[in-house]
């Protein structure tokens, strides 16, 4: 898929609102269709509390994939680009910098548990023009504690710096299915398969497999929630058998990927 192909959206520009007085500024976010926000930085940090569609975040040192009732953190000054294949809903939440401290200083996915997604829903729904001092302003706090005490999903693909291992990334992510060995694919960046696999451990901490069945997790969770077969996904993504699919699926994520569009999604990560 070719993200520059996608509608081009404008989102509201609350993130470059420098006010150590408004804690945090929010709305809600309803989209038809795929599109994408492209790639920004702001002062502010953002949460992406998703809870129709799934939406991916692109950023220079990795990509995430944030599913339904689940939370994006993007840590101030960070440049990103978030898109979807498909319709989505969220809630948009943007921290002044004066009160991100205790949060992560990385960009990361979060299950949201039911106390947070509700301290989301009251803090958009009680809107921008609010006291600092009182309940609004003591929810605000509550909600960042939440958000600071939670360990991030495994829904994360880290990218590398060396361009001869991003040739590599790129040829996979546009095209998972591909199953070529990494003998084979070393021919395209006159790298051998030993240096390859170097850089894979040093840069982004996983083998060349783990990282390719990472990639094909994250795209599996991106076509389950736009509502494909399992057995179409683990075709698209260059299983041999539905049962290969399901058996990765089960493995990263504790649950068989038929089983990921009904559970909670705070069942999720935890195994």
């Amino acid at each position: 898929m070719n993200i520059e192909n996608l509608p081009i959206l404008a989102a509201r520009d609350f993130g470059h609102v420098v006010d150590p007085g408004r804690p945090v500024l929010s709305f809600a976010w309803s989209a038809e269709g795929p599109h994408r926000v492209p790639g920004h930085s702001h002062p502010r940090g953002q949460i992406i509390y998703q809870n129709r569609g799934v939406y991916r975040v692109a950023t220079p040192i990795g990509n995430w994939v944030v599913p339904r009732h689940q939370v994006v953190w993007i840590p101030p000054g960070l440049h990103h680009e978030t898109y979807t294949n498909d319709s989505a809903s969220a809630l948009m939440l943007f921290v002044d910098a004066a009160h991100a401290g205790s949060l992560p200083l990385q960009c990361m996915v979060v299950a949201a548990s039911p106390l947070l997604c509700q301290l989301f829903e009251r803090v958009v729904n009680n809107g921008n023009d609010y006291p600092l001092v009182g309940r609004e302003g003591r929810l605000i706090a509550v909600m960042l504690d939440e958000l600071s005490a939670l360990q991030p999903a495994p829904l994360h693909l880290p990218l590398a710096q060396d361009k001869r291992l991003r040739r590599i990334m790129d040829l996979l992510i546009a095209n998972p299915a591909d199953g070529r060995t990494l003998d084979e694919l070393a021919s395209c960046c006159a790298a051998s398969s030993r240096t390859l696999e170097r850089l894979f451990c040093r840069q982004t901490g996983m083998t060349f497999f783990e990282w390719r069945k990472q990639l094909r997790l994250l795209e599996a969770i991106d076509l389950l929630g736009q509502g494909k077969p399992v057995t179409s996904v683990a075709l698209e993504l260059g299983y041999s058998s539905p049962s290969a699919f399901i058996a990765m699926f089960r493995r990263s994520l504790g649950v068989c990927p038929g089983q990921y569009r009904s559970v909670k999604a705070d069942a999720l990560g935890m195994h």
